[in-house]
């Protein structure tokens, strides 16, 4: 609660008007000394109307400052503060670039709805006829969002709103009381294992795209982890690689969020041959390139630090082209539908059905929430649980 250490002012705004005929002012109340600078802070509103309206309304501010029901400055609008919030972020390094990016694209869906409106007149009723609108398709793009997309918006606005609050310019998040929609995101598929291992028998290791599908059906790996893997993190006298770097989409070779997601996996035969096929594969195409270069241009080298999935000039291939890779290829694989991380989802559910213990599934798969692991786990057993209920249920 703050403390008003003054009688507060009101202070003309149209200077070039007697005091009589000024219709615009702003509202000044002392809330003590600033203990960095010596200065008094001073909360302050603007108010519309004459001189004596103006004392009036002051007296009242004096009141809703005390009470805690008007905080701080007022003039930012939500998109002013959303963009130095973010900023914050950034210079703090609080979260990784692709987060920032992330968040930055949904602050800028909330503002095609909210973002000149004054940040303390946000209420929870705005935020609710947003999430509605959106999912009927007003948005930047025209097309519908999904309940789930809506959803992270609404997580991502709550801590627009829970630093202000901090700050001390809302008394309340309005965030708290709105109503944001139910998640809808489709249940992960996992590949009959039929088609799986047809599949696999149909990847080419030597095709940079087919060794980078391979590696994701036979390791789990994830795609950003398959982007990020070189040649010296692969141990073919052990047989093991040691996924400890991910490439994010704006192409920065970074460690996996967690320390669950850095781990040594071994290799099957099937995975160990088709990678030394693709190291061989790729040395003969860096010397085909290396052949036309000219001296000035620089020659193609492999070694420890080369991607095991590059591009053409030997090149780190960013998550996004292995996805668009996959897209234009599942068709052909008989497979319409299925997304990448879908074949890091049937090689877990493989192993569930396999009957891998969930705290080894969950190590394979570099997951820091058992949670996950669990909800594979659970669901591919429930089959197994049913048919035993069922084979007791005779016995009766």
């Amino acid at each position: 609660m703050a403390k008003v250490t003054g009688e507060g002012s009101v202070v003309q705004l149209e200077r070039d008007k007697p005091r009589g005929r000024c219709r615009r002012w702003q509202l000044r109340v002392p809330v003590g000394m600033d203990p960095r600078t010596g200065k008094y802070k001073t909360r302050t509103h603007r108010f519309e109307g004459n001189y004596t309206q103006a004392k009036a309304a002051l007296r009242d501010f004096i009141e809703e400052v005390e009470e805690d029901r008007v905080l701080g400055r007022t003039d930012y609008t939500f998109e002013s503060y959303s963009d130095r919030y973010l900023e914050q972020r950034r210079l703090r390094k609080e979260v990784a670039e692709t987060t920032q990016q992330r968040q930055r694209c949904q602050i800028q869906a909330v503002c095609h709805h909210l973002g000149k409106v004054r940040l303390e007149q946000v209420t929870p009723s705005m935020l609710d006829d947003m999430y509605i609108a959106m999912m009927r398709g007003d948005t930047l793009s025209g097309k519908r969002s999904s309940g789930s997309y809506v959803n992270q918006i609404h997580d991502n606005i709550t801590l627009v709103f829970e630093a202000a609050k901090r700050e001390g310019l809302i008394a309340e998040n309005p965030c708290d009381k709105a109503t944001p929609p139910k998640m809808d995101t489709k249940p992960k598929k996992a590949i009959d294992p039929a088609k799986a291992r047809e599949l696999i028998e149909s990847l080419d290791p030597t095709d940079p795209r087919e060794c980078a599908f391979l590696l994701a059906i036979t390791m789990g790996l994830r795609r950003g982890e398959i982007c990020g893997l070189s040649w010296g993190d692969v141990d073919f006298d052990r047989r093991i690689v040691d996924v400890s770097h991910s490439l994010d989409v704006m192409g920065n070779l970074k460690e996996p969020k967690t320390r669950a997601g850095i781990r040594l996996l071994p290799l099957s035969e099937r995975t160990l041959d088709a990678l030394r096929r693709a190291k061989e594969a790729q040395a003969a195409q860096f010397a085909k390139t290396n052949s036309f270069r000219k001296p000035w241009e620089g020659y193609l080298v492999q070694d420890e630090n080369t991607p095991v999935i590059a591009g053409h000039y030997g090149e780190r291939v960013t998550p996004t082209t292995m996805s668009r890779w996959w897209t234009l290829a599942r068709d052909g694989y008989g497979l319409p539908g299925f997304t990448l991380h879908e074949l890091r989802h049937t090689y877990l559910t493989l192993l569930a059905e396999s009957g891998v213990h969930p705290k080894v599934m969950q190590e394979l798969a570099g997951h820091s929430n058992s949670q996950i692991t669990m909800d594979i786990y659970t669901h591919v057993n429930l089959e197994a649980k049913r048919e035993a209920v069922d084979a007791v249920s005779k016995m009766f």
